[in-house]
C-alpha cells in the first residue's frame, strides 16, 4: 500500500495524525508520557475539577506537545536543502584557500567526510518526505537529525585541528571566520531543536578555542577569546530563538483549536469573538518577539564578518609579498561570498517566518528605474552589454522596497548569464494593467528546467559552482516576494534566444510632491593622507580593524567607544575632523545618530559622516537622507569603504547633497 506524503504546510493534517496516534498508542509507549499526562494517574484532591474535565484538559495538552514536536521536526528537514548548499559552499572555500598549505590527502579526506554526511542526511530527508511520522517515529527522526548535526559539528571541529596552520595568522583567522560563519548561519535552522543545536555548536566551536589556546601566542589567545565569546553569544541566541519558536507554535496551535471549537458553537458567538481577539493579540505579540530576535541576530551575527573584513583589508594594505597579497584577496572574495550567502539565507528565513510584511504605497516606477540604472550600469558595461530601461510616467501601487529587491535579483541574473547583446527592463501596459518585465539575450532555459530554476541553490549554467555566478537563491527569493505581494509572476524563455521574466503590479496614482535634494556627480577618489577621521564603535575588534585600515590609508584616526567619550574628546579639538564614522548601536546613552549630531554641533557645520549599521530600517534610511550622510550595512568590505570615504571627503563643501 502506498504511503502518504508528510504534509508540509497543513497543520490540520499533522493534528489528525497526532490524534490517530493518541487513540492507538497512548498506553503502548510509556516513555512518551509527559509529566502532565502522568499526573492523570495520581490521586486528585477534593478541589480538583471533575475527572472527565481534567482528563480532557491533560489530553489536549499532550496532543499540543506532540503537534509542536512534529512541527519542529518538519522545520528541520524542510530546511535541509538550504543547509546542505551552504555547507558544501563553505567546504569548497576552505579547500581552495588551504590547498597550498595543508596536505592534499588531509583536505580531501575531510571534504569527503563532510560530503558523505550531507548525502546521508539528504537520503534521510527523502525518506522523511515519504512517510507519515507518528509519535514514536517523530522522536526517531529527531534523533537521527541530532546525530547528523553532531557529526557535522565534529567534522568542523576536526577541521579546526587538522587544517590549522601554526605559523600563519592569516590562515588561522580565515579558518576561524569560516567556522564562525557556518555556525552562525546554521543557528536559524537547528535552533528549532535544542539537542541538535548543542550537538553541533559545542563540537564545532570547542576545538577552535582549544587549538588557539594551545598555541599560546598573543594573536592566538585573542582569537581564542573571540571564539569563546562568539560561542557564548550563539548559544544565547539559539536558546532565545528556540523559546520564541516554541511559544509561537504553541500560540498558533492553541489559536487554531480555539477557532475550530468556538466556530461550532453558534450560541457562544460573543465569547468566541472575544477569545479570537485575545488570540490575535497573543499571536501579534509572539510575532513581535520573533521580529525583535531576527533584528538582534541580523546585527550581532554580522559583527564577526565585519571585523574579519576590516582586518583582511588592513593586512592587504601592509604586506608586500605577492603570495600574501593574493591570499588576502582570496580571503576578501570568500568573505564577500559568505556575506551574500548570509544575506540571502536571512532573507529566506524572514520570508518563511512571516516577519517581512508588505507595505504598499503609490510610487513612481521611473524613479526606481533611475536608481537601478545607476546600480547596474557599470556591471553591464564591464561585460560590453547594453542595459536599457523603458517606462512611461507610470505610477504603481505596491511595496517599493520589495519591488526593488525583486527587480534587482532579476536584473543581476540577466546580466550574469548574458554574454552578448543586452538587457531590457520595462514597464508596459497589457490589457490596461502594468507589467514589469526583464528581458535578456542570454542562453535561455529549456522547458523541462523552467520550474527547477525557482528552487533553492539551482543554477543550470554553473555546474562548477563558481561563486562569481551567485548562489542560486535569487529566483527563489523572487518567487517568494511575488507571493508575499500577491503579484502574478510569469516567464517566457527560448533556448538560444533569451528569457523574459515579468510580474503584474497594480496601477497607482501620483503621490504628493516631495522636495528632492540634488545629487552631485561622482568624484574621482582623492588623497586621504593627513585627513582626520573620528571612529565611534564599542566593539574592540571592529574598532581596532577600522583604525588599522584607515591608518594604512594615511589618515589620522581617533577612536572612541561611546557617545559620551566622543563628545568629551571633541571639546578639546582645535579643528573639526574631516570625517565621522559611527556605529549605529552604541552602549550607554545615545546612538550613532546622536554622536554625529554632537560633533556637528560642536564645530557648527555639517561634517561628512558615515553611519554603519547591521540592520537598516526604512526609518533609519529616511533619517540618513534628511541629515545628509551615508549609511553602510555590515559587513563592510574595505574597497567599498575606501570609495565612500574618498567621496565624502572630496565632497566636503556640500555634505547635504551626498545622500
Amino acid at each position: 500500500m502506498a504511503r502518504k506524503r508528510f504534509p508540509r504546510n497543513d497543520p490540520a493534517d499533522v493534528d489528525r495524525s497526532a490524534s490517530a496516534v493518541a487513540r492507538g498508542h497512548r498506553h503502548d509507549c510509556p516513555a512518551w508520557r509527559s509529566p502532565r499526562s502522568l499526573a492523570r494517574h495520581r490521586p486528585m484532591n477534593p478541589a480538583s475539577p471533575p475527572a472527565p474535565v481534567a482528563q480532557e484538559r491533560e489530553s489536549n495538552r499532550a496532543l499540543l506537545d506532540e503537534r509542536i514536536q512534529a512541527e519542529q521536526v518538519r522545520l528541520l528537514y524542510g530546511g535541509l536543502l538550504v543547509s546542505t548548499g551552504g555547507v558544501l559552499l563553505a567546504v569548497a572555500v576552505v579547500v581552495v584557500v588551504l590547498w597550498s598549505v595543508i596536505p592534499t590527502h588531509v583536505l580531501l579526506v575531510w571534504a569527503a567526510c563532510m560530503m558523505g554526511n550531507q548525502v546521508w542526511r539528504l537520503y534521510l530527508r527523502h525518506r522523511f518526505n515519504h512517510r507519515v511520522p507518528d509519535r514514536r517515529t517523530v522522536a526517531r527522526w529527531a534523533t537521527l537529525w541530532a546525530i547528523g548535526s553532531g557529526i557535522s559539528g565534529m567534522l568542523w571541529g576536526a577541521g579546526s585541528l587538522l587544517l590549522f596552520v601554526p605559523d600563519s595568522p592569516v590562515h588561522q583567522a580565515f579558518l576561524m571566520a569560516m567556522v564562525v560563519s557556518v555556525t552562525s548561519a546554521a543557528l536559524l535552522l537547528i535552533g528549532a531543536h535544542l539537542p541538535s543545536f548543542y550537538a553541533f555548536i559545542l563540537p564545532a566551536m570547542g576545538p577552535l578555542v582549544v587549538r588557539n589556546l594551545v598555541e599560546g601566542t598573543t594573536d592566538n589567545l585573542t582569537l581564542a577569546f573571540i571564539s569563546f565569546v562568539v560561542t557564548i553569544a550563539l548559544i544565547s541566541f539559539g536558546r532565545s530563538y528556540h523559546r520564541i519558536l516554541i511559544e509561537s507554535l504553541r500560540n498558533r496551535f492553541e489559536n487554531e483549536a480555539m477557532m475550530k471549537r468556538f466556530a461550532s458553537q453558534n450560541e457562544e458567538l460573543d465569547r468566541a469573538r472575544q477569545v479570537a481577539e485575545a488570540a490575535k493579540a497573543q499571536a501579534e505579540a509572539a510575532n513581535r518577539s520573533r521580529t525583535q530576535f531576527f533584528a538582534a541576530a541580523n546585527h550581532d551575527l554580522r559583527q564577526p564578518l565585519h571585523a574579519m573584513g576590516l582586518l583582511a583589508g588592513s593586512l592587504a594594505e601592509k604586506v608586500k609579498d605577492p603570495d600574501v597579497i593574493a591570499l588576502t584577496n582570496t580571503i576578501s572574495a570568500s568573505m564577500e561570498a559568505l556575506e551574500g550567502l548570509f544575506n540571502e539565507l536571512l532573507d529566506m528565513s524572514r520570508l518563511d517566518s512571516g516577519t517581512i510584511v508588505a507595505k504598499p504605497v503609490h510610487f513612481s516606477i521611473r524613479q526606481l528605474f533611475d536608481k537601478l540604472r545607476l546600480e547596474f550600469d557599470a556591471e553591464a558595461a564591464a561585460k560590453d552589454l547594453s542595459l536599457r530601461f523603458r517606462a512611461r510616467s507610470t505610477f504603481l501601487f505596491s511595496d517599493p522596497v520589495l519591488i526593488e529587491r525583486t527587480l534587482r535579483n532579476l536584473i543581476s541574473n540577466a546580466i550574469r548569464y548574458t554574454s552578448s547583446g543586452g538587457v531590457l527592463v520595462s514597464c508596459r501596459m497589457r490589457g490596461g494593467v502594468p507589467w514589469l518585465e526583464v528581458w535578456d539575450t542570454g542562453p535561455g532555459i529549456p522547458a523541462d528546467q523552467q520550474e527547477r530554476i525557482f528552487e533553492e541553490f539551482v543554477q543550470l549554467a554553473n555546474p562548477e559552482r563558481d561563486r562569481r555566478k551567485g548562489l542560486g537563491l535569487g529566483l527563489s527569493i523572487v518567487r517568494r516576494l511575488c507571493a508575499l505581494l500577491g503579484h502574478e509572476l510569469a516567464m517566457v524563455s527560448r533556448p538560444g534566444w533569451g528569457s523574459m521574466f515579468r510580474l503584474k503590479v497594480p496601477a497607482g496614482r501620483e503621490p504628493p510632491m516631495v522636495r528632492r535634494q540634488p545629487v552631485e556627480p561622482a568624484i574621482e577618489p582623492g588623497q586621504l593622507s593627513g585627513k582626520t577621521v573620528v571612529v565611534i564603535d564599542d566593539d574592540v575588534e571592529i574598532q581596532a580593524g577600522m583604525k588599522s585600515l584607515l591608518a594604512g590609508w594615511g589618515m589620522n584616526v581617533l577612536g572612541y567607544a561611546t557617545v559620551d567619550e566622543a563628545r568629551s574628546a571633541v571639546v578639546a579639538m582645535a579643528s573639526a575632523p574631516d570625517l565621522v564614522i559611527a556605529d549605529y548601536r552604541l552602549p550607554g546613552g545615545g546612538d550613532g545618530l546622536d554622536a554625529i549630531d554632537s560633533i556637528r554641533q560642536r564645530f557648527g557645520r555639517d561634517i561628512p559622516a558615515i553611519l554603519i549599521t547591521g540592520s537598516a530600517s526604512p526609518q533609519l534610511v529616511s533619517i540618513a537622507q534628511e541629515k545628509g550622510f551615508h549609511y553602510l550595512l555590515k559587513p563592510v568590505m574595505p574597497a567599498k569603504l575606501r570609495t565612500l570615504v574618498n567621496f565624502k571627503i572630496k565632497g566636503n563643501g556640500s555634505p547635504r547633497s551626498q545622500t
